[in-house]
């Protein structure tokens, strides 16, 4: 028995707010999303994931600040111990200050040059202290940088245009990708989701309605009709948007060692079928799309993002060819040339 609050997936998760009232594109073409969440509060920050997602220069940074904010703090404590406390340094001002530091920095990394050592009760304690913060900082930086080296990150290049070409005596929608790392991926797959906004339909009202049959939201004061008056002959709809999956002249490839060209026919039952750059353009349409393969060197799934608006559709294009021979002969992709498009004759096209 189906669910009667159940509901097709035509928002791709993303909620009715975000479908019907976002004036922004759903995926921006590094695969990231425009919508946030705030107000999580402190609860929601995670140190480890911070600094598996950081780039790294912030994560250099970061563990470089905290190495430095450690030392500082430990070479304080023996500062502040007095002039006693360990053998052989300034016992004044800021040289005697620079001394704890670098003595702090020898305990840290276990160096022991030797000719300073503690010499009371508290700053022995205090170093035991210290070796063991640096035992465990030791162990949780190097398990972290290990995380960083081994988690399987994607680098897929995306054709920056999208185009409409003529295609087996029709039009197809393609646009190209590529690998962009050296290692190899398998069983590679795709999905391609058009949006757009559908055209608000306008509704008759009810002639009569009485209070025992009118909704809950009928009755509310802004919904009632003035005594005297008629109702009103037409009530407009919240605009809506639609999702609609764009079957692929080939969603999947087991070996994806070269460029893939994903291609759409346009046929009478796609959304592109008698469509027009301005009306595209009109009804807010982009294009989604959602990738995934195997790393085949990390054996890990790898995950990719990308989205066309409707000014990045080059109509009457297609895409310029991407082999080259080099000068012993040898077949290649030039990944520069990605992008490259070149005009085509029109098409025609019934409109709709």
């Amino acid at each position: 028995m189906t669910s009667p609050f159940s509901r097709p997936p035509d928002d791709l998760g993303l909620g009715r707010v975000v479908s019907e009232e976002s004036g922004e594109r759903y995926l921006n073409k590094d695969g990231t999303f425009n919508v946030e969440r705030r107000g999580l509060g402190w609860q929601a920050i995670s140190v480890y994931g911070a600094l598996l997602t950081a780039p790294w220069w912030l994560f250099f940074l970061s563990m470089g600040g905290l190495y430095l904010a450690l030392n500082a703090l430990f070479g304080l404590a023996y500062f502040s111990m007095g002039a006693g406390a360990l053998s052989e340094l300034p016992r004044l001002g800021e040289a005697r200050y620079l001394a704890c530091f670098f003595f702090s920095v020898q305990t840290f990394g276990t160096i022991g040059y030797g000719h300073v050592y503690p010499v009371s009760l508290a700053a022995e304690l205090t170093v035991t202290l210290e070796a063991f913060v640096s035992l465990l900082g030791v162990a949780l930086a190097t398990g972290v940088l290990f995380a960083r080296f081994s988690r399987p990150q994607s680098r897929i290049l995306f054709s920056h245009w999208a185009v409409v070409a003529p295609f087996e005596g029709g039009q197809a929608l393609m646009f190209r990708l590529v690998n962009g790392r050296r290692s190899q991926l398998m069983n590679a797959r795709i999905e391609v989701v058009h949006t757009q906004f559908t055209a608000p339909k306008a509704q008759t009202a009810p002639e009569t309605q009485t209070p025992e049959t009118q909704t809950p939201e009928a009755q509310t004061p802004e919904a009632q009709t003035p005594p005297g008056q008629g109702a009103p002959a037409l009530t407009a709809q919240r605009r809506k948007r639609s999702f609609t999956p764009l079957e692929l002249e080939r969603a999947q490839v087991t070996l994806f060692p070269l460029a893939w060209t994903i291609v759409h026919p346009i046929t009478p039952q796609s959304p592109y079928w008698g469509a027009t750059p301005q009306s595209l353009r009109d009804h807010d349409a982009e294009i989604l799309v959602l990738f995934s393969a195997l790393d085949e060197a990390v054996q890990q799934t790898i995950h990719a993002r990308s989205s066309y608006k409707a000014h990045e559709l080059r109509w009457h294009h297609r895409f310029s060819d991407l082999f080259r021979r080099s000068p012993a002969g040898e077949l290649y992709v030039d990944i520069a040339h990605l992008s490259g498009t070149e005009a085509t004759p029109p098409v025609k096209t019934p409109s709709r």
